[in-house]
Order: C-alpha cells, then sequence, then structure tokens
C-alpha cells in the first residue's frame, strides 16, 4: 500500500502530537488519542526493565513511570520521516533526573540531555507499534552511574 502525500502528513502530525502534546508535557491521560489498545513498544529496557511493553494501559504505566523519575522530560523532534505507514524520528530529549529511581539510580537533581531515533506504525489514524532507541551510555554517564 501507498499512501499519498495528506496520509504521510497526517501521520508525523499523528507522532508530533504524541511527542510534543501528550509526552512533553505529561497528559498521559490522552495517550489513548492518539495510540491504539494494542500498541506495542519495542526497545532497551527501561525504567520497567522490560524489552517489549505490550497494550496500551502497560504503554502508558511505563511511561508514567519513566515520568515520574523525570517529570520535566521533553522531546525536541529534529528529523522526521513518513514513508507508507511508517515515521521515523530523530530527537533530543531533555529532563530532570528529581523523582525516583531510573535504571536503579536514586533521584540526582541532575539535568540531562540525549539523543534518540524512533520508528512508529500507524494504522487505522494511530500509533500501533514503535521500535526506540536512545543513547542509554549518555544518560548512564550524565547520571553518574558509569
Amino acid at each position: 500500500m501507498t499512501a499519498n502525500r495528506n496520509e504521510l502528513e497526517t501521520n508525523k502530525e499523528i507522532v508530533r502530537r504524541f511527542l510534543e502534546d501528550i509526552y512533553s508535557t505529561g497528559k498521559l491521560e490522552r495517550i489513548g488519542e492518539v495510540c491504539g489498545d494494542d500498541y506495542t513498544w519495542h526497545g532497551e529496557a527501561g525504567p520497567t526493565d522490560k524489552a517489549d511493553v505490550h497494550g496500551l494501559e502497560k504503554f502508558r504505566e511505563a511511561v508514567a513511570e519513566f515520568k515520574i523519575a523525570m517529570p520535566d522530560a521533553t522531546v525536541k523532534i529534529h528529523d522526521m520521516v513518513a514513508e507508507g505507514d511508517r515515521v521515523a524520528v530523530r530527537f533530543t530529549e531533555t529532563g530532570t533526573h528529581s523523582g525516583a529511581d531510573f535504571a536503579g539510580v536514586p533521584p540526582t537533581g541532575k539535568r540531562i540531555e540525549w539523543s534518540g531515533i524512533g520508528l512508529y506504525r500507524i494504522a487505522g489514524g494511530k500509533l500501533v507499534e514503535e521500535w526506540f532507541n536512545e543513547d542509554s551510555l549518555s544518560i548512564m554517564k550524565q547520571l553518574g552511574a558509569i
């Protein structure tokens, strides 16, 4: 299936809305507006120590757990490319490790910045799957864990 230009722009807007309007603002109760019920997240072990998260509620819980550790975490999108039902994003994230343990590290009060890339799949107007990778080494160095 080939997406037309309008569909590609719509898909990019869904991803932008998730990252900037919901995640970065901490309005996690709105995740269901852009993510499907069967949402699947594939990534590095994060605050839940799971490499994959299945289902919208489990994903919301995992994001909420991260936002407790870094409540002011925000994403700045640098590049966004869409093709078919996929959107790729290169971003920088910043946050202050002030709320809870993160990856076994007690709150440090440090403001850190790291880069990452996400690949999102959209179906039926919602995000349904994500492959996520971030610079974990940089995060752990900045937190003083390495």
